[in-house]
């Protein structure tokens, strides 16, 4: 498996800058296995499906665990070559799939009229819950609706043992921030008061999220499960009205935040890529995403 460099990164999100310039044409090379005759395998798949490079990004809170699914896969087809050009984003990545750049994108947000018109293929393959969390330890708060406007709005400085709170933000575009908004009238009013006050933390990806919420004293923000688990942060979800986020909550849909996970290909996908999207749907891959907090069967609360 390889992981881009940060010069690599730099590259990368230089690049996704200019994707929307229309003269720009921006060719990768990507060094395949020769083409040979090679036999079928016994379920009707070519070996050559399982040749060649396999070039996965997009949402941040999705990464670590498929890196985890894609080294399964790459296990048993060691031919295989994995790329993972970090911090894409969800929009980042579908660009990146447009281009030809990326074969699959991960991806948590409605496609927009403008990409679906590109013919891009989406599929849905799990979702995770969206929690409140916590870097400070001992802090067992119940945040009712009311309390997290009010969190917003800059009423509530300090945790129950004096501690200060500190609330970390995320840009207007992030999907995490809707889906809070939408919880109630008052938040969605609160939060857009707290995008205008100066001096706001602003987290502008999932990365830099984990990162300040880790490392800022008392910070209070937002973040999948699926990212908490797979990349093991020190954080403690909080309970939301009363709903506490276990799994039984989870699975029958009484806790109210989910985001949902999907792969984007580009309308032809290539016969390796076709092949790890069936990996995608097996046991061996459900069992990896759900140890990483991936829920596959949710009721709609």
């Amino acid at each position: 498996m390889l992981f881009a460099s940060a010069r690599m990164v730099r590259d990368w999100r230089q690049w996704l800058r200019h994707l929307a310039e229309p003269r720009l044409t921006y060719v990768i090379a990507v060094s395949l296995t020769a083409a040979l005759p090679l036999p079928v395998t016994a379920s009707g798949v070519l070996a050559a499906d399982y040749q060649g490079t396999l070039r996965i990004g997009g949402t941040g809170a999705a990464f670590a665990t498929m890196t985890q699914v894609a080294a399964a896969f790459q296990k048993k087809h060691p031919e295989v070559r994995l790329v993972f050009p970090p911090s894409l984003g969800s929009s980042g990545g579908i660009k990146a799939v447009i281009a030809g750049a990326l074969d699959v994108g991960l991806n948590s947000r409605p496609l927009t009229a403008a990409e679906r018109s590109h013919g891009l293929v989406v599929a849905e393959y799990a979702r995770t819950p969206l929690l409140l969390v916590t870097s400070h330890r001992g802090a067992e708060i119940n945040f009712t609706l009311k309390r997290i406007a009010s969190l917003y709005d800059g009423e509530i400085q300090s945790y129950p043992d004096g501690a200060p709170t500190r609330v970390i933000m995320r840009p207007d575009v992030e999907i995490d921030i809707h889906l809070v908004r939408g919880l109630s009238p008052e938040i969605d009013a609160a939060i857009q008061r707290a995008q205008l006050r100066e001096g706001m933390s602003v987290a502008v990806n999932d990365q830099d999220n984990a990162e300040m919420l880790v490392k800022t004293r008392g910070a209070l923000g937002w973040m999948t499960m699926a990212q908490l688990i797979s990349e093991n942060l020190e954080l403690t979800p909080l309970p939301i009205d009363n709903i506490q986020p276990n799994q039984a909550n989870f699975a029958s849909g009484k806790y109210p935040l989910f985001r949902t996970f999907s792969v984007v290909t580009g309308a032809h996908p290539t016969p390796l890529v076709k092949a790890f999207l069936k990996y995608l749907t097996s046991a061996e891959a459900r069992a990896i995403l759900e140890k990483n907090g991936h829920f596959l069967d949710i009721k709609q609360p």
